[in-house]
């Protein structure tokens, strides 16, 4: 499977994933995959793993663009979530593809005001 295919997956069963970025390995849970600046982007609640800005005890929401990730799977974790997931997706993507309670659409005009 493709890195994707497998947060896709993820997002809509709401699992957790381990994914390799830069060489280092963190614990995420998915919320959302779509575009900015036209690469493809996901939003993640990372909960565990490697982090070059350090990671808070209680996790933190990173974005990955998906052509960062060389590696990606589902795991058996518990579902992880962050504080005002809302916020986060309408500040991190352009527009979003699929995501846990999100429509498919586009935050372009946000950008314009």
């Amino acid at each position: 499977m493709i890195v994707y295919d497998i947060l896709k997956e993820a997002i809509d069963k709401h699992r957790c994933v381990i994914i390799t970025v830069d060489g280092k390995s963190r614990a995420v849970a998915p919320l959302a995959l779509g575009f900015k600046a036209g690469r493809k982007k996901v939003l993640t609640f990372q909960y565990r793993g490697d982090s070059k800005s350090g990671l808070a005890a209680g996790g933190a929401w990173r974005c990955f663009f998906l052509d960062d990730i060389s590696w990606a799977k589902i795991s058996d974790d518990p579902w992880q979530s962050g504080q005002h997931p809302v916020v986060k997706l309408e500040t991190s993507l352009d527009s979003v593809l699929c995501g846990q309670g999100a429509q498919i659409r586009s935050y372009g005009h946000m950008a314009r005001h």
